[in-house]
């Protein structure tokens, strides 16, 4: 089987190495760079109990993505020779004011009930986590099971992996479109107008995704979602879980560094670093740990995050073209689920049962129009 894969990030890498282990000839096509877009710019967390806001398929999709990534993490480092620095740290994530203690709690009763392990914490216990945290946070959440991971070397993991099975890549090349003959697809056409030919078209083009033509019958709309980090230099060990609030979040690296982000802009293609940007995501940082006012800035950057009208993933076989499938859409977790979607679309492609029920991330969902978009506000912690 030939099967061409369009867009070399992480999702992109993910579904090479699972198409490439099950023994289909695999070719990836990026536009730009392997690697530099929204993998490149993420935060690298692997937790579900802080990505989802709410009950639902998307938070047991999510706990999937997590038992997924934990099933191949260790033979990914291996096959690749990469080490993307799984660090299980937990996750903190603390409240102000009773306003914020109230939506905590709530959040800690459907996760518990969901079947997730939780710890509510007291200021002094929370302490005794983070010691820098600042003496005003007044209840928290320990998520110990939520964790990060290095997600540069993780996405080059993968795309290593995938090489290491016998996926080629190919950077600069540009897809403009999914050829299809008789419904099914045949492969793509470059905007050159040069066609490569394959059994089976993946589209993991991230925010570029709507752009490939060919698809349109499938009626859904992909865009990107603008989010700034800072990254700053302290100490490493300074801080030990990755820690959020209603207004941030800060993740700590292994040499120090610490990401501080993130905000969600609707603001096209365009990824520039904003004063307002900066102003939000520092003021976020000084609440939660005062001591970091002194550390030193290293640099910023924005990222473009993948979404789709819903905000959900999606997953699965295209109901206009058969053979061409959607690995797309992910927001703000495709480094969560990055291993569950590589899992998926392989299944999929090899006509067997998928791990969990599709139905509610399928591209079909879109046909009859029903779905509207949901908006973005600024701050979507």
């Amino acid at each position: 089987m030939k099967a061409i894969v369009i867009g070399g990030g992480i999702i992109g890498g993910s579904v090479a190495w699972r198409l490439a282990r099950d023994g289909a000839t695999v070719t990836v096509f990026e536009r730009a760079r392997l690697g530099m877009e929204a993998s490149w710019a993420a935060a690298g967390l692997i937790g579900p109990q802080v990505e989802a806001q709410e009950p639902g398929v998307f938070f047991d999709l999510c706990m999937a993505g997590k038992n997924a990534f934990d099933a191949i993490v260790d033979r990914l480092a291996r096959e690749s020779g990469v080490d993307p620095e799984y660090d299980q740290h937990g996750a903190l994530y603390v409240a102000f004011d009773d306003a914020g203690i109230e939506r905590l709690k709530s959040r800690a009763r459907w996760q518990r009930e969901a079947g997730a392990r939780v710890d509510e914490l007291a200021p002094d216990e929370a302490l005794k986590l983070a010691p820098a945290l600042s003496p005003s946070v007044r209840f928290a959440l320990y998520m110990p099971t939520n964790r990060r991971t290095e997600n540069r070397k993780l996405t080059m993991a993968y795309i290593r992996a995938a090489e290491a099975a016998g996926a080629a890549f190919r950077e600069g090349a540009r897809v403009a479109e999914i050829v299809a003959n008789s419904g099914r697809a045949a492969g793509v056409r470059f905007d050159d107008g040069s066609v490569h030919e394959a059994d089976v078209i993946v589209n993991a083009a991230g925010s570029w995704a709507g752009e490939i033509r060919g698809l349109e019958a499938d009626k859904i709309r992909f865009y990107p979602v603008r989010g700034q980090i800072i990254c700053f230099e302290a100490p490493a060990g300074a801080l030990g879980p990755s820690l959020f609030s209603p207004e941030g979040i800060l993740v700590p690296r292994r040499d120090g560094r610490l990401i501080a982000g993130s905000i969600f802009e609707d603001a096209g293609f365009n990824k520039s670093v904003t004063l307002a940007g900066i102003a939000t995501i520092t003021s976020a940082v000084a609440a939660m740990v005062p001591g970091l006012r002194g550390v030193a800035f290293r640099e910023a950057w924005a990222g473009l995050r993948p979404a789709s009208d819903d905000l959900m993933p999606v997953i699965g076989e295209s109901p206009s073209v058969r053979g061409a499938f959607y690995a797309a859409g992910h927001f703000r977790s495709g480094i969560l689920l990055s291993a569950l979607t590589g899992e998926l679309i392989a299944d999929l492609v090899a006509g067997r049962n998928p791990s969990i029920d599709l139905a509610p991330f399928s591209p079909a969902r879109f046909q009859n129009g029903s779905i509207k978009r949901v908006p973005i506000d600024m701050k979507h912690v």
